[in-house]
């Protein structure tokens, strides 16, 4: 059977690579990656040397069609993204349904992920916990999402780009309440990692102006009031 492998990439850390990593990439028929520059970087510093194709926001309806065909044909495929584990908000999960459509296995080989990283960092329940993935853009949209998510009273945790990472902090330091605190990680792995842990408006007074590193927003649980 043909299989699709969704290969683990480092978050940051070079020596968070999985070892299975390069030995699924060497062994691969076809290799899919997100961005040109980032898995050309991978491939050479793993002495591999294979063309590859890409697949991001950019991938056309009919460019997808075609690598479903060819995925459909190719025995060992491998999709690796920028970072993490593809198909956790990333082209992977538009690939991994089609795979299944087109009789393609899916396998896994598991890795880092800045998601389980920050939520265990956190100190907050991790069960149950709601993971939602990139929040809108626009202010309103992003406030109304939140709200809307909240009322659950559940962990929730979510990504954001380092460029909008300022922006989410007003949005929760305007709608959350003090007896509930978020996690923000900036960087994780990275040699420049940070992390804050307290109420919205104390971590957006700590938080570093200029630094550009990629974020994850853990939202405290809400606490259960006991009545005496």
């Amino acid at each position: 059977m043909n299989r699709l492998y969704l290969v683990s990439n480092s978050i940051g850390n070079d020596l968070d690579l999985p070892p299975r990593t390069k030995q699924l990439l060497e062994e691969a028929d076809w290799i899919l990656g997100e961005e040109q520059r980032t898995t050309s970087t991978l491939l050479k510093k793993l002495g591999i040397s294979k063309p590859f194709d890409l697949l991001n926001e950019h991938t056309s309806r009919n460019e997808m069609d075609e690598i479903g065909m060819k995925l459909a044909m190719t025995k060992r495929t491998c999709l690796i993204s920028d970072s993490g584990s593809p198909g956790l908000e990333d082209p992977g999960k538009w690939l991994v349904p089609l795979a299944w459509e087109m009789g393609v296995e899916v396998r896994s080989a598991p890795g880092p992920t800045a998601l389980v990283s920050a939520l265990t960092s956190s100190g907050f329940a991790t069960s149950p916990f709601l993971f939602l993935g990139f929040l809108p853009r626009e202010e309103k949209e992003r406030e109304k999402t939140l709200k809307q998510y909240l009322g659950l009273g559940i962990t929730l945790a979510f990504y954001e780009t380092p460029y909008r990472a300022k922006h989410c902090l007003e949005t929760l330091a305007k709608i959350l309440p003090n007896d509930r605190m978020i996690f923000l990680a900036l960087g994780i792995s990275f040699a420049h990692e940070t992390s804050f842990r307290g109420t919205a408006k104390e971590v957006q007074k700590k938080f570093p102006q200029g630094m550009k590193l990629p974020p994850v927003f853990v939202i405290e649980e809400k606490k259960e009031r006991h009545k005496r």
